[in-house]
């Protein structure tokens, strides 16, 4: 998955192309989202309309996708090879239509409809395809928990409580007083795990679970993903996840974690600066070990 613009890649080659734009200035102007359903107003139904003219445009494009959020548009986009026009092109091309139409909808003619340009990711085989199709699903949904719940989905830096290292700039996302409940549990296991071995370490932490513990982790080798799988399942499990990265880049995906996060059972942890790069290093993976061991270890008061 690259973010735009791919210098070495080839605008009218074969490629999943998820497309990103906003109205200006972010106004809800589209539709409304309830129930984690959308609801189209007559301008979001144009940009709809625009949207299926695109193979007119250059029928080596096919609209596989299309989310019309309140204030932005997801479109994914698939290209056969050999396409005529270049994805910039198509895109300012659909923009044009949709903005046409709307100010003709709404008698305003010079009406500035659309942020400048558009944000673009490739993807080349079908599993990164699944994850931009997941995404464009889940969106209303996640567009509903997160405006029902903001406090939760806003970054919070300098975070500031008497179990973390004082020495150490942390960054969150979800509820901090999740650091408050008195037995936090270090999730540590080895890559080596497998058979009944895997499977009963994994019960034994699940029971623990069950009587009050919250996992702390990052949850990294596949022993300690099974752990973290395994608690979406149990209604009340709460979790604090320790990204062994900076949180530069993090925005919360999926309707799982969308969901925990929402409903304050996940705090997302990092105590790493934004510019360390998401690659989960061993160093970097043994750093957040023991700051996991010496963050359950330490006081359950705020400070």
């Amino acid at each position: 998955m690259n973010y735009r613009r791919l210098p070495s890649h080839d605008y009218r080659g074969t490629g999943f192309y998820f497309i990103t734009f906003a109205t200006e200035p972010r106004r809800p102007l589209l539709s409304e989202v309830s129930g984690g359903r959308i609801h189209l107003k007559p301008e979001g139904e144009a940009v709809v309309k625009a949207a299926e003219r695109i193979p007119a445009d250059d029928p080596s494009y096919s609209l596989r996708h299309l989310a019309v959020m309140p204030d932005h548009v997801h479109a994914i986009l698939v290209c056969r090879g050999g396409a005529t026009l270049h994805l910039g092109t198509l895109v300012n091309r659909f923009k044009a239509r949709a903005r046409q139409a709307i100010r003709s909808l709404r008698g305003e003619p010079s009406l500035r409809v659309w942020e400048d340009g558009y944000h673009d990711y490739i993807a080349f085989s079908q599993p990164v395809f699944d994850e931009f199709r997941a995404y464009v699903i889940d969106n209303p949904v996640r567009w509903q928990l997160r405006h029902d719940n903001p406090q939760w989905f806003r970054r919070q830096s300098a975070l500031a409580h008497a179990r973390l290292p004082a020495d150490t700039q942390w960054t969150a996302y979800g509820d901090p007083t999740i650091l408050d409940y008195p037995w936090l549990l270090p999730v540590v296991l080895s890559r080596r795990l497998e058979g009944n071995a895997l499977a009963a370490a994994v019960a034994e932490i699940l029971e623990q679970v069950q009587q009050g513990a919250v996992p702390i982790s990052g949850f990294i080798s596949s022993a300690e993903r099974d752990v973290a799988r395994a608690l979406t399942d149990l209604p009340r499990a709460r979790m604090i996840y320790m990204l062994p990265w900076g949180l530069a880049g993090y925005k919360p995906s999926g309707h799982v974690a969308t969901e925990r996060l929402a409903a304050g059972r996940t705090l997302v942890l990092s105590g790493f600066p934004d510019s360390v790069p998401q690659v989960a290093t061993r160093d970097n993976c043994l750093r957040n070990n023991a700051w996991a061991q010496t963050i359950a270890a330490g006081p359950s008061r705020l400070g």
